[in-house]
């Protein structure tokens, strides 16, 4: 069963989002959403790596 990357998806474009905020000349502040997108991202990669070296 492949890993899920719904998260990992998820904190990309919240970051994607901040990064066009500041390239429009506004000061963006990471809010509690993007804080726990990144947190399950980074769930989801750990049990990905996790995955990837049961199977070898």
């Amino acid at each position: 069963m492949p890993p899920s990357t719904d998260y990992i998806r998820h904190a990309a474009r919240l970051a994607r989002k901040l990064q066009m905020d500041a390239a429009m000349g506004g000061t963006p502040q990471p809010d509690a959403d993007f804080y726990k997108a990144l947190s399950k991202a980074f769930d989801e990669i750990a049990a990905g790596l996790e995955l990837v070296a049961k199977a070898e």
